[in-house]
């Protein structure tokens, strides 16, 4: 027995008790559960944040939305009444000069260079791009945003098109037409000025012509994109109340 016992001391290292073992075990699972259970606590404390940001954010797009919905119902209205005026304008001017009313001209003249540019509110969406925050987001909706946002770009170029297209036209009007009678007109004042009709020839009536129809082809492109951007704004509206 004696010498079983000190076989038994021989494989003991000196200094190490093996009744220590399981203590520091147990200390070191516990350690480990505690920092697995932190970051579990952490992991649903932001998820939480998140999911409460994600309700403010999607709020607030909606918002954002529902006067983008509002402005283009009212820009798509502006723009079908602008196409008709401005065929209406067109028939005129190939009618005989002595069927022409010069106040008629003068008051379509106020609906060519009058405008309804669509100034989006997209303050929510841009700040979510530029913050990361679209991740609070499921993807498919995410799609959808960047969707509208894709084709905001596209209406919004047609729009600097239309108002180019207006620009150019500017010149030539200038020289056969009183602009002041047409300012006083487009603010819904009474023509206090004098007004004339400088159409020298049929060349300048054809050039004249041409430039009103620059800008009804580029009004009716504008027309389109602003339906198109209406149909992305009903179907994002729809997700997000949904969500």
């Amino acid at each position: 027995m004696a010498k079983k016992n000190e076989f038994q001391e021989a494989k003991t290292p000196k200094g190490k008790n093996p009744k220590r073992w399981p203590s520091y075990f147990k200390e070191f699972f516990m350690l480990f559960l505690a920092i697995i259970l932190g970051f579990f606590v952490e992991n649903q404390r932001e998820a939480y944040v998140e999911r409460q940001s994600a309700k403010v954010l999607a709020q607030s797009m909606l918002e954002d939305l529902e006067r983008d919905k509002k402005d283009l119902e009212e820009a798509i209205l502006f723009l079908e009444d602008k196409e008709q005026k401005i065929a209406q304008f067109i028939e005129m001017l190939r009618s005989p000069k002595s069927t022409w009313d010069t106040l008629a001209i003068y008051q379509s003249m106020t609906k060519v260079f009058s405008t309804f540019p669509f100034l989006p509110t997209d303050g929510t969406y841009t700040q979510m791009k530029s913050s990361g925050t679209l991740r609070y987001f499921d993807q498919r909706l995410v799609n959808k945003m960047n969707a509208y946002d894709n084709q905001l770009k596209k209406t919004l170029f047609r729009d600097s098109l239309v108002e180019r297209g207006e620009w150019e036209l500017v010149p030539l009007a200038g020289t056969l037409l009183n602009f002041e009678v047409t300012g006083e007109m487009r603010f819904g004042k009474t023509p206090t000025k004098e007004m004339y009709l400088k159409i020298k020839d049929q060349d300048t009536l054809d050039l004249f012509i041409n430039k009103i129809m620059v800008v009804r082809t580029m009004s009716g492109r504008s027309l389109q994109e602003y339906k198109a951007q209406l149909t992305l704004a009903n179907q994002l509206i729809s997700s997000l109340e949904s969500r």
